[in-house]
């Protein structure tokens, strides 16, 4: 109703954030540039945080839409997972077959992901993994991701990690058993 009297084409106000309309703030910018920058030259972890509404996600969007050709995203939007189910999950995003029988082995699965960042570098891709509402992931979770990054070459990780979240990330991620993995992160 609204639309026509206004001459609008389409409802201005949706409950799901579009990039298309993203006023990058200074805030907004650096965190954007900060991502960018991660995604193409960075390795290890990137954390963005902030409080619900301030714009992460539709930040997130938008870097989705300026990904390199060379780059590989894996987006978990569900941390409330274990180990083995967040490492299938990242094999899920990036089409990366699982073989039956794999199955909850840890092992079994970082040993095919470690393969498969493998390949990727030497075909010169970038393998980037996000997750969204990363405050609700586990310690478990958390560790697994840390050991994720120990895979690379003798210059650079095979793996990019960006956790975004909440401002309980922050507080998450300075507890004293997760020490090695906020060591890490390169970029907040």
């Amino acid at each position: 109703m609204y639309e026509q009297f206004f001459g609008l084409t389409e409802k201005p106000f949706a409950i799901t954030p579009d990039p298309r309309y993203l006023f990058l703030s200074e805030r907004h910018s650096e965190a954007l540039a900060h991502l960018t920058y991660g995604v193409q030259e960075a390795g290890g972890f990137i954390q963005l945080t902030g409080e619900v509404g301030t714009g992460k996600t539709m930040t997130v969007r938008s870097l989705l839409q300026q990904l390199p050709a060379n780059c590989d995203m894996a987006v978990i939007l569900n941390p409330r997972v274990t180990p083995a189910e967040f490492l299938l999950a990242i094999c899920d995003e990036l089409q990366l077959y699982v073989p039956e029988g794999t199955g909850q082995s840890v092992k079994a699965i970082v040993d095919l992901l470690t393969q498969f960042l493998i390949d990727a570098h030497s075909r010169g891709r970038r393998v980037v993994v996000m997750v969204d509402e990363a405050q609700n992931l586990s310690p478990d979770v958390l560790e697994q991701v840390r050991l994720l990054t120990n895979l690379e070459t003798s210059t650079q990780k095979l793996l990019q990690i960006i956790l975004v979240g909440q401002p309980e990330l922050r507080e998450l991620l300075e507890r004293n058993d997760l020490r090695q993995l906020a060591q890490r992160i390169t970029g907040r």
